[in-house]
């Protein structure tokens, strides 16, 4: 059985373009608009991207969050957009940072390169329209995160690794079902996993 999660949004506008019909006097003119428009929304994607890539972590220490080739993973976006967008990325980085905070012992020093992203469901805006964001939650569409990391004591290689977290149960997950962050199942992942990999919980 598939869940329906929406939220009311404002007419969704990934690029920060107005969207109406402009009538040009001729064929070539109509070509030079939608080229433009094009090339901004790439300039906008990877400018965005980048900034969540890069963005500096000084006051998480501990964790060091880094997206390898973000543009190429599998659905991380939203409003219709399967490609990394920054508010979900600088999500993600922040909800790591915090959990490092929670879980590593003094002296420990974590970098995690997330490698891809996978989001619970599927997001169909047809759905709702232009005045929603619908995601369709489905059991063969399970979150999905690939990452590496690397654990450093002291100074020191104590622990590395590459894995795939996932969880095909994630419908089961009432806390989790019922809750409002639209993250929410990736973050049950990155829970599950720091509790697996670090169990203990300073708080």
């Amino acid at each position: 059985m598939a869940a329906i999660v929406s939220r009311p949004r404002k007419i969704p506008n990934e690029w920060g373009i107005n969207r109406m019909s402009v009538t040009m006097p001729d064929a070539s003119a109509r070509c030079t608009v939608s080229q433009s428009t094009t090339m901004w929304k790439r300039l906008h994607l990877a400018a965005a991207v980048a900034f969540a890539t890069f963005m500096p972590a000084s006051s998480f220490a501990g964790v060091n969050v880094r997206f390898v080739n973000p543009e190429s993973f599998t659905d991380a976006g939203s409003n219709g957009y399967r490609s990394a967008d920054a508010g979900t990325l600088a999500e993600i980085r922040a909800y790591l940072q915090r959990l490092g905070g929670k879980f590593l012992a003094p002296g420990q020093n974590l970098t995690i390169d997330i490698l891809d992203i996978d989001r619970a469901g599927m997001e169909e805006p047809w759905r709702a329209g232009s005045m929603g964001d619908v995601r369709i939650m489905r059991g063969v569409t399970p979150p999905r995160i690939k990452l590496r990391y690397v654990l450093n004591e002291k100074g020191r290689r104590a622990r590395s690794g590459e894995e795939t977290l996932t969880d095909i149960n994630y419908q089961m997950n009432p806390s989790a079902r019922f809750g409002g962050d639209r993250l929410v199942y990736e973050k049950a992942l990155l829970d599950d996993w720091f509790r697996r990999m670090f169990p203990r919980d300073r708080f």
